[in-house]
C-alpha cells in the first residue's frame, strides 16, 4: 500500500521522546507504530486494546439503587461498604 497521506498530531514532547525510545528498542519508528495502530484498529473494527474505567456500569448502579431502597437505614453505612468492596472485587476481574 502506497503511503500518500500526511497525518499531523500534537503530542507532549516528553511523551514523544519516550515513545521514540520504546519503538526504537522494538526496531520500528514512531510513524511505523502509528501505522500499525491504525491498521489493527481497522482490522478489529475498534481499538486494538481494551479501554476500561473503574466506574461501575448502569446495571451495577441500578442494582445498588434497589438495594439501597430496601435497606435497613441503621445498616446503610455497613451495607454501602460491603457493596462497594464486592463491586470493586468483581469488577477488577473483568
Amino acid at each position: 500500500m502506497r503511503a500518500d497521506a500526511v497525518l499531523q498530531v500534537r503530542i507532549d514532547s516528553n511523551l514523544k521522546k519516550e515513545a521514540e525510545v520504546l519503538f526504537e528498542r522494538l526496531g520500528i519508528s514512531l510513524a511505523d507504530a502509528v501505522r500499525m495502530f491504525v491498521s489493527q484498529s481497522i482490522e478489529q473494527q475498534g481499538l486494538p486494546f481494551d479501554v476500561k474505567t473503574d466506574y461501575p456500569g448502569r446495571k451495577v448502579l441500578h442494582a445498588y439503587g434497589i438495594a439501597q431502597k430496601y435497606a435497613d437505614p441503621s445498616k446503610i453505612p455497613l451495607e454501602e461498604g460491603a457493596w462497594a468492596r464486592a463491586v470493586m472485587e468483581n469488577y477488577a476481574d473483568t
